[in-house]
């Protein structure tokens, strides 16, 4: 064979395969072959971008948490009277508001706050609430 033949004929079968295993690398890298499955609410994701809420509750009362992304509403936790807590929770939205319900009286609506991914937000429950 001669070697002009040789050479095409080896291009040929090692271009395509060449294409193949560079666009797999960018789509693996674009994360488009990234697994789909849905995850909870609080379910950890190495891709994730999470905002982490320090809550204070200077109240004498018990407080369950929740937070609320455009409405949608998830449970924290709770923090208990005179102490604090940080939460983790994936971000979901720019507008954040926390829903404060205490175990013996009636609870409140914080007003909305932008947030980003990666954001860390301190948030007080007052005495007198």
């Amino acid at each position: 064979m001669p070697a002009s033949k040789m050479q095409s004929f080896t291009l040929g079968r090692v271009l395509p395969v060449l294409f193949l295993t560079v666009w797999l690398a960018a789509l693996s890298g674009c994360g488009l072959l990234s697994s789909r499955e849905p995850r909870g609410w609080t379910a950890g994701n190495e891709n994730s971008t999470e905002v982490i809420l320090d809550i204070r509750n200077d109240n004498a009362n018990d407080a369950r948490v929740y937070v609320r992304w455009n409405g949608d509403r998830r449970r924290l936790g709770s923090v208990t009277a005179k102490s604090s807590a940080t939460f983790r929770t994936p971000w979901r939205a720019s507008d954040l508001r926390i829903e404060v319900d205490f175990l013996a009286g009636r609870g409140f609506l914080s007003d909305p706050a932008i947030v980003s991914p990666g954001d860390r937000v301190d948030f007080r429950i007052p005495v007198n609430r």
